[in-house]
């Protein structure tokens, strides 16, 4: 069974999209932090964006995710933007389907992999473009290899999730490091 376990917004700055959505959502606290990835291909070219700036909050068991798309430079983040400073730019539905099935089927559906490659542990990620029917694009996770080390990710989101459960408005943008 799949289930929608994140929404995600392209943002051009992370801490005022955070800022608004935990003010009028109640949406929090987020916590920003860097990502590295590895192996990065956009639209069939080889791209390095470097560390990208994320953050995670909860509302609920709904997991929100921010992505500040990297300035300058083509990116699946910015094709959402379009002069805005954010916008929907993904789901996720967890699932225990092979990265490779699921890319495979949304791809002979006419929806292909425009963004993907490497997170923490070699784990392949990427980003179906669904924008023509559902108006943003979807994540794909290896999620079979975030094992050992790797699945500390999971770890550091329950905490994100139980920060969320009592939160009562303070501080609404915070430092992944606190949560080390």
């Amino acid at each position: 069974m799949t289930a929608v376990v994140q929404v995600c917004y392209a943002t051009t700055d992370i801490e005022a999209t955070a800022r608004s959505l935990a003010d009028i959502d109640g949406v929090g606290p987020f916590f920003l932090g860097q990502f590295p990835l590895s192996g990065l291909v956009y639209r069939g070219a080889m791209v390095d964006y470097g560390a990208i700036k994320v953050g995670f909050a909860y509302y609920g068991d709904l997991q929100y995710e921010l992505i500040e798309a990297p300035a300058g430079v083509p990116s699946c983040y910015a094709e959402v933007l379009d002069g805005r400073r954010e916008a929907v730019h993904h789901t996720y539905m967890s699932r225990t389907e092979n990265y490779d099935e699921v890319v495979g089927r949304y791809a002979r559906e006419g929806e292909p992999l425009v963004y993907n490659g490497l997170a923490g542990d070699n784990v392949r990620f990427g980003f179906i473009d669904a924008r023509p029917r559902l108006g943003h694009f979807v994540e794909v996770l290896e999620t079979e290899k975030i094992v050992g080390p790797g699945a500390a990710i999971y770890d550091l989101y329950a905490k994100i999730k139980e920060t969320s459960r009592s939160w009562v408005g303070d501080r609404p943008v915070r430092d992944m490091a606190e949560l080390a």
